[in-house]
């Protein structure tokens, strides 16, 4: 069952309602930065300023993109670089072992040898 006092806001409520508080806002003492976070940047909207200015920050957007896929590679590196190196510290071990179970199975074959 719906509440007896529903009230529906219309479009013109809500936007007017953020004009007001922003209205408010700029009617009180503040200063340049705030007038540049609620109005927004002053001048011409249009015009070849505003298309140098979009062109360069549309060059900046790419520059950005390919540093974020050269960092995503180089922590990619990273990884396989330290994942290698423990393939590597690992064989090491290995053949560190096996030469030392290779000398002592040599003297075992030696001794057999001298016994016989």
């Amino acid at each position: 069952m719906p509440p007896k006092f529903k009230r529906h806001l219309n479009d013109d409520e809500v936007t007017g309602s953020v004009k007001s508080e922003r209205r408010n806002l700029l009617e009180e003492d503040s200063d340049e930065e705030e007038d540049f976070f609620l109005r927004g940047p002053s001048g011409p909207r249009f015009g070849p300023r505003n298309d140098k200015i979009r062109h360069v920050q549309n060059q900046v957007d790419e520059v950005m993109d390919v540093m974020q896929e050269n960092i995503t590679k180089v922590i990619e590196r990273g990884e396989r670089l330290d994942d290698l190196q423990d393939k590597s510290e690992s064989l090491s071990d290995n053949a560190t072992a096996f030469s030392n179970r290779a000398k002592q199975l040599r003297r075992q074959m030696w001794w057999r040898g001298c016994k016989v």
